[in-house]
């Protein structure tokens, strides 16, 4: 593979049968290393992904953890993603869980949750899934890589802002005054959707007009760079749209 179409992610430092894999793999796929509040792999601002070896899936059913944990990464990422290892007979045949269970518990993630299960059979196959989706995302799609922090105990409130608080230009208080306005995150993208940037007759933006127009301290450079991060699109001036038809 080309130099350029190296990928990198961000491993949970407990990962270290995964670490120890990759380190073979550095031709294709490098990573950074630290301890991760949400997710045990991230590999871009939009996707994380949430790794569980069969066993370990069904204990954490059992203790109630797994759905805890992909609701953090649910309301943290756009794109969750399970990653589920070695769900074999052995499995099956050991926890003494009803297979019956198991699967109502993937159909509710899937369905429900709306969070991407992707099964394989061991160590090496969950490599190659993610290396697979980081070239999808690093490469096709250009998407950033960060990892982001949240304390376990957040309200729904608190979880909602700290969402908005991932986008260009935005800290605690400028998140607040979104939700408290637009009441959660994805009314919140609606309405950096439906504002118009407002233009001069030279085609230079001069402010905006729509759901965040009454609002102070959002102006049209937050209305575009935040409209190019979600929607991955930027709008363009009236001046800029005569020149493209010659």
């Amino acid at each position: 593979m080309n130099q350029n179409n190296v990928v990198h992610i961000i491993i949970d430092n407990r990962e270290n049968k995964l670490k120890a894999l990759l380190d073979k793999k550095k031709d294709t796929i490098t990573y950074d290393s630290k301890q991760l509040d949400i997710a045990d792999i991230v590999v871009s601002s939009e996707v994380a992904i949430e790794r569980k070896e069969g066993v370990d899936f069904v204990s954490s059913i059992m203790d109630n953890r797994l759905f805890e944990q992909l609701l953090r990464l649910k309301d943290t990422y756009e794109y969750p993603i399970l990653i589920l290892e070695g769900l074999n007979d052995e499995v099956f045949e050991t926890t003494g869980m009803k297979i019956s269970s198991i699967y109502g518990a993937l159909a509710f993630i899937s369905y429900k949750l709306g969070i991407s299960v992707i099964p394989t059979r061991n160590l090496e196959d969950t490599a190659i899934v993610i290396e697979r989706i980081a070239y999808r995302e690093q490469v096709k799609d250009s998407s950033p890589i960060f990892s982001r922090k949240a304390p376990k105990n957040m309200s729904k409130k608190e979880r909602r802002s700290f969402i908005i608080e991932g986008l260009v230009d935005i800290g605690p208080k400028k998140a607040n005054a979104l939700i408290e306005k637009f009441k959660n995150p994805y009314q919140v993208f609606k309405a950096i959707k439906r504002t118009e940037i407002l233009y001069t007759k030279t085609g230079n933006p001069k402010g905006i007009r729509g759901p965040l127009g009454d609002l102070t301290g959002f102006g049209w450079k937050f209305v575009e760079k935040n409209e190019r991060l979600l929607f991955g699109k930027k709008k363009k001036s009236p001046q800029k749209k005569i020149n493209d038809t010659y």
